[in-house]
């Protein structure tokens, strides 16, 4: 009984390490390839370039170039306490506030972009200046913004963005 249970445990112990060294060599056989590196500082670039590109489409009133050339088809915006969802929802708001104020002038910086290590996906973070009538009498207004930005079909594009005015501080 003593040469079965021998046995037993030296077949076990022969599958056990033959199992072992199956995954080993399988491991060996086929190796992972590498991601192609990102130039994460391209990225950015590319990201501010084209927030560049959206801003002189606000100063020339282009809205249908903002809604559908710089927003992804399914962005949404969030603008004065409302969400406007998809292009044409965006170019709408957009066209509206034209009308009312055709005379104004916005001005951003982007303060910060952080894209991810895939590429594929940045969020910038910025100051606005939004003067509604341009050099007339009323008050321009401070704000910050948030914007997240996708490759879609290889070109950035605008999938969310959000921004409201500065909060003063508290006068003692």
């Amino acid at each position: 009984m003593k040469s079965n249970t021998m046995i037993t445990a030296a077949l076990a112990a022969t599958l056990l390490l033959a199992g072992c060294a199956k995954p080993q060599e399988k491991a060996k056989e086929e190796p992972k390839a590498e991601a192609p590196a990102v130039d994460l500082a391209a990225e950015e670039q590319a990201v501010r370039n084209r927030s560049g590109e959206w801003m002189n489409y606000a100063n020339s009133k282009d809205a249908a170039s903002i809604a559908n050339g710089i927003f992804a088809p399914d962005a949404i915006m969030i603008s004065d306490d409302k969400a406007y969802r998809g292009s044409s929802e965006i170019q709408a708001a957009m066209e509206e506030q034209i009308k009312k104020a055709p005379d104004a002038l916005v001005n951003w910086t982007s303060d910060k972009v952080r894209v991810a290590d895939s590429g594929d996906l940045a969020v910038e973070f910025g100051s606005f200046t939004f003067d509604p009538d341009g050099e007339g009498k009323k008050s321009a207004r401070q704000g910050s913004f948030a914007t997240t930005w996708a490759k879609v079909d290889g070109q950035w594009r605008v999938t969310s963005d959000a921004g409201g005015d500065n909060i003063e501080a508290a006068k003692p």
